[in-house]
């Protein structure tokens, strides 16, 4: 075998063990949240950036919330989409969580700062039917 061969079964073992990693980290982070308690929240702002990756550009919108934890203590966070341009991201966003719109947040009681919109399946997938087609 080469050593050539050897390389790349180290890189390919290394990212494995970097998504595993991650991904166990975001499962602990977010282990019960199911039972973690729910309050009102508020979008507050929107940004958006073009990135870059191997398929092209695409635009990425940050979503700003602010909501109140269990002692009534403002807190913060953000939910990401991406989008094909800025236009779409705009679009969604005053479509779906336009600024001042009311929102669910869920957030961990012993640490608020994690914490994450309860959005329903269409604002995920941004395919919410426009009529019922009747």
């Amino acid at each position: 075998m080469s050593s050539g061969f050897h390389y790349q079964v180290i890189v390919w073992v290394a990212l494995a063990l970097v998504a595993v990693i991650a991904l166990g980290r975001t499962i602990w982070a977010y282990r019960g949240s199911a039972n973690w308690p729910t309050v009102e929240g508020t979008i507050t702002g929107l940004g958006v950036q073009q990135k870059r990756d191997n398929d092209g550009r695409y635009s990425y919108a940050t979503f700003t919330y602010e909501f109140q934890d269990s002692a009534g203590r403002q807190k913060s966070g953000t939910w990401h989409k991406n989008f094909s341009t800025d236009e779409d991201a705009r679009d969604f966003a005053s479509r779906e969580l336009p600024i001042g719109k009311q929102v669910i947040v869920r957030f961990n009681p012993k640490n608020p700062a994690i914490n994450d919109l309860e959005l329903d399946a269409f604002t995920y997938t941004d395919d919410r039917p426009t009529s019922l087609g009747l």
